[in-house]
């Protein structure tokens, strides 16, 4: 799971946008059903929080 954050354009103001995804195609998927017409100004892709305490979690066990 990634949290992608966002800056686009709606053709009135910039908003930026946090989801947690699976995929950029997810990702992208959600921003269409959302906000429509838009612009992509910025984007970042990053592990989300759940994850990175999962990889904590199991490095732990081992």
């Amino acid at each position: 799971m990634f949290t992608f954050s966002a800056v686009i354009y709606n053709g009135n103001k910039q908003i930026l946008i946090r989801h947690d995804c699976k995929t950029d195609t997810e990702f992208s998927d959600y921003l269409e059903s959302q906000y429509g017409c838009h612009v992509c100004l910025w984007s970042n892709k990053e592990l989300s929080e759940s994850t990175l305490a999962n990889i904590a979690a199991a490095k732990k066990v081992q």
